[in-house]
């Protein structure tokens, strides 16, 4: 093994260990804080976190000494200028916990080569941690964990632990080992996916996929269902479903996504539904398109620049510290970015959608979990930013990725 062979295969390891230690403690973040609150050591939850932090320069380092790609060099330049404008309206430190906050999507963009190099370990231990979830979702709705509600003091900011709270009209929403219901939700759906599409037998997959499916309706995460019933197909047939039939699922679905949130610019769709049953079903929905795209935008225009947008930091979990008042989730993912970019971002989302037509789920094990992560991203980008949720926004990362893996070879 030459020097060059030797080092590649210490980033690689750092890179897989980073990936462990993270899903890890994001599948048993519950737990986790409570027992390290309990013994004051409260700051080691963020070790994962550290690992990514040095993990990513790491291997872009790395890919400067083998030569950048068009792609890779305009990712930086991208992040880069996103960084910068962020510091023309947000503080430092803003801009600072923005980039943070991100970091499991960095970690997904930055180092899916090497997490599909090592598929098959991946596909492994996805297996456990699917197993941790549903076992922490099913007890959890026969019992209440001692750290439900839990909260710890991070220098002047109060974390919690393990959300606790209810649906609308009573019932308490389910979080098992994770930090809240929709955490778990998310996973369910996600661990279930890989392992799903791992198996050979269309029986096992739908068990699987059916136990998923159970631990999503303990959790009550409506917007996971979605998600679910759009890959359901793909989740038990595989590779037996025709590329022709979803090819375009993709992109027509990220049409929605980028479009939705544009309603508000060309017309007022400020009514709301008399029939109370339908209302509580569609609420959330009815929310984002009454108010919260609406203050999305506005946040654009008013306090950043529409062309250029505020930069990282200036829309999203950052703001819950720093600005509060101006406090706005976008809760869809092109409008994450549009608050971020500006307008001038509109292209690269186009050229993106595009790309997803390059896919076909049954070339590899690989190319078939990167369609179906990133067919799911783009459901649940239309009511959530997704790159802000943990475990989901490391795939959401690698599937974006992906998109470009295959033309650098």
């Amino acid at each position: 093994m030459t020097l060059a062979d030797s080092a590649q295969e210490r980033v690689e390891q750092w890179v897989l260990v980073a990936l462990l230690a993270y899903s890890v403690a994001a599948v048993t973040t519950g737990p986790l804080r409570w027992g390290l609150g309990m013994v004051k050591l409260s700051p080691l939850i963020y070790v994962p976190q550290v690992l990514m932090l040095l993990t990513i320069p790491a291997v872009v380092v790395w890919e400067a000494r083998l030569g950048f790609t068009p792609e890779r060099a305009m990712t930086l330049m991208v992040v880069g200028f996103a960084l910068m404008v962020g510091t023309l309206y947000t503080p430092l430190k803003q801009v600072a916990f923005g980039w943070y906050t991100l970091l499991p999507f960095w970690f997904g963009l930055a180092c899916a080569e090497i997490v599909f190099k090592h598929w098959a370990q991946v596909n492994r231990v996805a297996l456990y941690l699917w197993v941790t979830v549903l076992v922490g979702v099913v007890i959890n709705n026969m019992l209440s964990y001692p750290w439900e509600g839990f909260s710890y003091t991070v220098g002047e900011v109060e974390v919690v632990s393990s959300r606790e709270w209810e649906n609308i009209g009573g019932g308490k929403r389910l979080a098992g080992f994770a930090r809240a219901s929709f955490d778990a939700g998310l996973q369910a759906l996600l661990l279930g996916l890989i392992v799903a599409l791992n198996l050979k037998s269309i029986l096992w997959r739908m068990v699987v996929w059916g136990l998923s499916f159970f631990t999503i309706y303990l959790t009550t995460s409506k917007g996971v269902y979605n998600m679910f019933f759009v890959l359901t197909p793909l989740a038990i047939a595989g590779h037996k479903v025709p590329s022709s039939v979803v090819r375009m699922w993709p992109v027509l679905i990220g049409l929605i996504g980028l479009l939705m949130p544009m309603t508000p610019l060309f017309m007022n769709v400020n009514f709301y539904i008399r029939d109370e049953q339908l209302a509580n079903l569609t609420f959330s929905f009815w929310d984002r398109l009454n108010d919260m795209w609406p203050n999305a935008w506005r946040l654009l225009e008013e306090h950043g620049h529409p062309l250029w947008g505020r930069g990282l930091g200036g829309v999203g979990t950052a703001q819950t510290y720093f600005e509060p008042m101006r406090f706005n989730a976008a809760d869809n993912l092109f409008m994450y970015w549009f608050v971020i970019w500006g307008w001038i971002a509109l292209p690269g989302f186009l050229v993106l959608l595009l790309r997803t037509l390059r896919l076909n789920h049954r070339r590899s094990s690989q190319e078939a979990a990167s369609f179906c992560m990133l067919l799911a991203t783009f459901v649940y980008g239309v009511t959530a930013n997704v790159v802000e949720s943990g475990l989901f926004a490391i795939a959401a990362g690698m599937s974006i990725r992906f998109l470009f893996i295959r033309s650098d070879h």
